[in-house]
């Protein structure tokens, strides 16, 4: 009979301690510079300068 029981350990990198990590850290950086610069762009488009 299979013992179902059991998991397998799952293989994780060695440096991942829960917290910002080197990649992790750079993925927000880039993903809030181009978020920012979206805004600004959607700020600056001329069609948008009529309305207020």
């Amino acid at each position: 009979m299979l013992d179902t029981d059991v998991r397998p350990e799952l293989e994780t990198d060695e440096d991942d301690r829960g917290g910002f990590n080197r990649r992790r850290l750079i993925r927000v950086v880039a993903v809030l510079t181009l978020g920012i610069l979206a805004v600004l762009a959607v700020w600056q488009d001329p069609v948008h300068a009529g309305l207020f």
